[in-house]
């Protein structure tokens, strides 16, 4: 299945790394502008998709600042007069994640990226989309949105506010034709690993019917598809990319 994004206007937050840098590279090659958000990596995959003649813009950004979305999404519809897609993907995760080993710097840091960031965001372009009648968001949650995984009880936390977000943000805006939806890697082989512990791997692959790790890429179809128009009677729903993991 082919998706045309030409002449969308298409903000991919967490786009210097990993599903995020896959998912801007899709929409780039399926005619998408492309307005990349990230702390970090986003020079680099900006001169990348300039390089093969796709319309970019790049925004060093922290999507837990308010002021930033609100001067970004004014400065977008300034420049084109709308904005079609927001994929909300940026996401952390810290070692010593569990409930007794668990700080409160480490829960402000993983809910205000992980949860709010998406809340943020969603507030942000939300406005201009219903003002258009259309528009579709895709949230990037996580199996840890469905199961219990070992080492990550704020991540888990987290994960689970962006499904429930999503669910009830799909409900209220399907009236004004805009589809918000959600995905739910399994393991996904992205920079997040690396605050991944061997044992934590060793565990999650059996856990992996398919009896692998997911690509970026794989991820990144599934969001290109629930942004597309293929998505038109799809809203407050969560896809799960995992390889089987929440079916077991």
């Amino acid at each position: 299945m082919t998706h045309d994004f030409t002449d969308q206007i298409i903000l991919v937050t967490g786009a210097g790394d990993g599903i995020g840098r896959a998912a801007a590279r899709q929409f780039a090659e399926r005619g998408g502008t492309l307005v990349l958000i990230d702390i970090k990596g986003v020079p680099e995959v900006e001169a990348e998709l300039a390089a093969r003649g796709s319309a970019v813009l790049g925004v060093t950004m922290d999507v837990r600042d308010a002021t930033a979305w609100s001067n970004l999404v004014a400065d977008l519809l300034a420049r084109f007069g709308r904005i079609d897609v927001l994929v909300n993907n940026a996401g952390i995760a810290l070692p010593g994640d569990s409930v007794i080993d668990g700080t409160d710097d480490m829960w402000e840091q993983i809910m205000s990226i992980n949860a709010k960031g998406v809340w943020l965001g969603m507030q942000a372009v939300l406005p201009a989309m219903v003002a258009a009648g259309r528009g579709k968001i895709c949230n990037v949650a996580s199996t840890a949105a469905h199961i219990g995984l070992r080492d990550a009880a704020i991540y888990c936390a987290s994960k689970g506010a962006v499904l429930a977000l999503t669910r009830q943000a799909g409900v209220q805006y399907a009236p004004d034709n805009i589809q918000i939806n959600s995905v739910s890697p399994g393991t996904t082989m992205t920079g997040i690993q690396r605050t991944v512990t061997d044992a934590q791997r060793a565990a999650f692959l059996p856990l992996t019917p398919i009896g692998r790790f997911a690509r970026s890429e794989e991820v990144a179809e599934t969001i290109v598809f629930l942004c597309s128009g293929g998505s038109s009677f799809i809203t407050g729903a969560d896809l799960s990319v995992d390889g089987g993991m929440v079916a077991l």
